[in-house]
């Protein structure tokens, strides 16, 4: 008698198919997508997401202790302490660093970076660079927050470098470009960070954003970033 209807912005769930499929047999496996095969083509067709030009930065050759690397395979998360070493690895800095330099001056960036430390390093640097920027993170005062965040809403400062506390309820719909700095192995988290920047002209954003993605080597841990289940998105461009 009484509908169950459950919504979702990011339709995953962990980082493997069998959590996704739990999901979706909470409702008896009725998927009302509404879309063909390819729904995110659809809604950058309609105007609802926006398009995605697609670059990679060469990241860091990580290498991790034994306790670390029980750590990533008990989690599939970096420890704090590598996710520290990647934010003081100054060549990977520095790509980051020209690359965002590099941009077109009308630019907005969100950078996710892999630690707080990286996050308030990386705004030094562009600041410095001429480059108005604030680093945003959960040690940073509520009214410093929405401060910078309105200055970045404005056009005032031109880049947010942030960790952990933009990933959600975080409404600019302007952004220009992403860099997504942090490694990470969850498809739900990375398609919060890359959607910052996905509304499109139809959502009060734009017709193509800027997704870029530091590459950093972990292939030797049999582990693969999230972005790279994520083609589809720029594949077709």
């Amino acid at each position: 008698r009484v509908p169950f209807i459950g919504l979702t912005a990011t339709p995953y769930r962990g980082t493997s198919e069998t959590e996704t499929v739990r999901l979706v047999n909470r409702f008896d496996g009725r998927r009302l997508d509404g879309f063909d095969d390819d729904p995110y083509g659809t809604l950058q067709d309609m105007g609802v997401l926006a398009r995605v030009e697609h670059r990679l930065l060469a990241g860091s050759d990580i290498s991790l202790t034994a306790d670390e690397l029980a750590t990533l395979q008990q989690t599939t998360r970096l420890p704090a302490a590598v996710l520290e070493r990647l934010g003081e690895d100054k060549s990977r800095n520095q790509k980051i660093l020209e690359s965002i330099l590099g941009l077109p001056d009308h630019f907005t960036v969100l950078l996710f970076a892999a630690s707080v430390n990286h996050a308030e390093l990386m705004a030094g640097l562009l600041s410095i660079e001429g480059m108005p920027s604030r680093a945003i993170s959960a040690r940073t005062d509520r009214g410093a927050r929405q401060h910078y965040i309105e200055q970045f809403r404005q056009g005032e400062v031109r880049v947010l470098t942030n960790y952990g506390v933009l990933t959600e309820g975080f409404d600019a719909p302007a952004v220009s470009a992403v860099y997504v700095a942090r490694p990470t192995f969850s498809p739900n988290l990375y398609q919060q960070m890359i959607g910052r920047g996905l509304r499109g002209p139809l959502n009060g954003g734009k017709e193509l954003c800027l997704i870029v993605n530091v590459e950093d080597n972990l292939a030797a841990y049999g582990e693969s970033l999230a972005f790279e289940a994520f083609n589809h998105l720029w594949s077709n461009d």
